[in-house]
């Protein structure tokens, strides 16, 4: 069942083919899956480092950002949400993939983060909660965000 419901969403997402004359491109899962965590890894540093510049290079120019009970849309928009308030510094921040299911040019990752952030004068707090994410392979072979949401923790986790 979980199988069917990732195919039938990234069939359900898919905008761009990924074949040529010669047949279906064929790419190399394993460096895919590996462009794709080093993405997620620079993603935490830039957050944790306020770059808001980083943060949208991460993005399509057209990605959407579902933060919940919003909707976010293009990369100016998505680089002005994450700009740093001044109210809380962010201390840490970890993506942690579950699943993460490649087909052609997309792929849908799944998993979980954490954030770490304090206010001045109190403890540090960590959250946790699941996110979805929408990989899109960029013409250089790169990988960027094109629909990224999660949920916020529960009152009282």
């Amino acid at each position: 069942m979980k199988a069917r419901w990732g195919a039938a969403l990234l069939g359900a997402v898919m905008t761009t083919g990924c074949s040529t004359t010669d047949g279906p491109v064929r790419h190399d899962v394993a460096a895919d899956r590996q462009a794709i965590a080093e993405a997620s890894r620079a993603f935490s540093a830039a957050y944790l480092a306020g770059d808001t510049a980083t943060l949208g290079a991460l993005y399509t120019e057209d990605a959407v950002l579902m933060p919940p009970n919003r909707n976010i849309e293009g990369n100016a928009d998505i680089r002005a949400y994450f700009a740093p308030s001044g109210t809380r510094t962010q201390v840490g921040h970890l993506l942690v993939s579950d699943r993460l299911l490649i087909e052609g040019d997309l792929a849908i990752d799944m998993g979980t983060w954490s954030s770490t952030t304090q206010r001045e004068g109190e403890e540090a707090r960590t959250s946790s909660e699941r996110y979805l994410v929408v990989w899109q392979r960029q013409e250089d072979g790169s990988w960027k965000m094109a629909w990224d949401a999660w949920h916020w923790p529960q009152p009282g986790d």
